[in-house]
C-alpha cells in the first residue's frame, strides 16, 4: 500500500473509530426513566431534597442522566394498578414507590422491573420473603419494621403527661390505602398493654370521616391523642385545623409520626419518627445500586438507624403544659 493509500486508510479508520465512540457515548448517556408511584406529588417539598442531592452525588442528574415520571394514586389501590400498567407500557427502568400500597400494586403488574420502596412493614405486607433477602423485584427502606416507633410514642406521651392512662388514636394508616396499617395498630396495642394504658382507636379512610371522629374525640375521657401523619388522600388538609381546635379545646397533648404537614397544621405537641434525611439518602443509594446492576432480590431492606424527636413548646403552652426538661434535652428540635 502506497503512502497515499495508507493516508486514506488511516483517515477512514479514524472516522470509523470516532463514529463508534460517538455511538458508545450516546448509549452511555441514554437517559434513565424513573417512575414514581405516590399518593400525591410531594417531590418539590424540602424533605425530598436529600434524595435528589444524593442521586446527583452518585452521578445521576435529573434532566440529564435520568427523568422522573410521577404518578399520583391518591391512596386508591385500583388507581395504583392502572398507573403501574402505564409505567410498564412507557418502558420505565425502575420504580420508586412511596408507601406500601403502590409497591404492592406494581409488583402485581411486573415482577421484573425493579422497585425501590419506602414502606412500613414489607414482610408482613408481602413485599418480600424476609428483610434480609427480599427474593423478588422489591427492596428499599422499611421505616417502621422492628423500630418500635409506635410504642415509643406512648412512652413519650406519658413523659409529657405523667400518670397518663387513656390515649386516643386518630389513624389514617388504614387498608386498602395502607395495607400494613394493622401491623402498626398491633404494635400500639401491645405497647398500651405493657404500659397499662387504655387505647381508643378512630380509623379514618376518607377526609369526610375526620370531623365525625373528632366529634367523638371531643367528648371522650382520653388524656392524649396520637395522630398518624398519612395526610394526602386519607386526612383531608381541610380537617387539620379541626384537629388543632380539638386538641386546644380538650387540652390534649398529642404526638404524630412525622414532623410535616399534620404536625405543623394540627399543632401537635410532639413528633417522633425515623430521620427523614437518612431515609431519602438510603432510597437514592438503592436506586443508584440497582441502576448499576445490583439485583433487588439480593438487597436487604434497610431499617432506620436515626430517629428524630421534635417538641412544639408553643403548642404545649397553649394547652397549659410545660415540656419536661428530660424531653427538651433529648429533642432534636424545639419549636418555641
Amino acid at each position: 500500500m502506497g503512502r497515499a493509500g495508507r493516508r486514506r486508510f488511516l483517515v477512514a479508520a479514524g472516522a470509523l473509530l470516532a463514529a463508534s465512540g460517538a455511538r458508545a457515548q450516546n448509549q452511555a448517556r441514554k437517559r434513565v426513566r424513573i417512575g414514581a408511584l405516590t399518593q400525591v406529588d410531594t417531590f418539590r417539598a424540602p424533605h425530598w431534597k436529600p434524595f435528589f442531592a444524593e442521586l446527583e452525588k452518585r452521578g445521576w442528574r435529573q434532566g440529564r442522566e435520568y427523568s422522573l415520571e410521577v404518578k399520583e394514586g391518591r391512596g386508591d389501590p385500583e388507581r395504583y394498578l392502572e398507573l403501574s400498567r402505564d409505567l410498564v407500557r412507557e418502558g420505565i427502568d425502575i420504580v420508586l414507590a412511596v408507601t406500601t400500597a403502590p409497591a404492592l400494586a406494581f409488583r402485581q403488574v411486573s415482577d421484573k422491573i425493579p422497585v425501590v420502596a419506602m414502606c412500613g412493614y414489607p414482610v408482613e405486607a408481602g413485599l418480600g420473603a424476609s428483610l434480609s433477602r427480599p427474593g423478588g423485584n422489591v427492596t428499599g427502606v422499611a421505616s417502621y419494621a422492628g423500630a418500635g416507633v409506635w410504642s415509643k410514642m406512648l412512652e413519650l406521651l406519658r413523659e409529657m403527661k405523667p400518670g397518663l392512662e387513656e390515649v386516643g388514636l386518630l389513624m389514617d394508616y388504614v387498608p386498602p390505602a395502607f395495607p400494613d396499617g394493622p401491623v402498626a395498630l398491633k404494635e400500639l396495642d401491645e405497647g398500651a398493654r405493657r404500659l397499662r394504658m387504655r387505647l381508643r382507636v378512630w380509623s379514618v379512610r376518607k377526609g369526610e370521616e375526620v370531623a365525625p371522629a373528632l366529634a367523638q374525640i371531643g367528648t371522650s375521657p382520653m388524656q392524649a391523642l396520637i395522630v398518624s401523619a398519612g395526610g394526602g388522600a386519607n386526612i383531608d388538609p381541610a380537617g387539620l385545623p379541626l384537629i388543632g381546635e380539638t386538641l386546644t379545646r380538650r387540652r390534649l397533648p398529642s404526638i404524630t409520626d412525622f414532623a410535616g404537614t399534620v404536625f405543623a397544621k394540627a399543632g401537635c405537641t410532639l413528633a417522633y419518627s425515623p430521620n427523614i434525611v437518612e431515609i431519602h439518602v438510603r432510597l437514592a443509594a438503592f436506586v443508584d445500586r440497582i441502576l448499576r446492576g445490583a439485583n433487588p432480590a439480593e438487597l436487604p431492606f434497610e431499617l432506620p438507624t436515626r430517629f428524630d424527636l421534635v417538641v412544639n413548646a408553643k403548642s404545649a403552652r397553649a394547652i397549659g403544659l410545660s415540656v419536661p426538661q428530660s424531653l427538651l434535652l433529648r429533642a432534636d428540635r424545639v419549636i418555641e
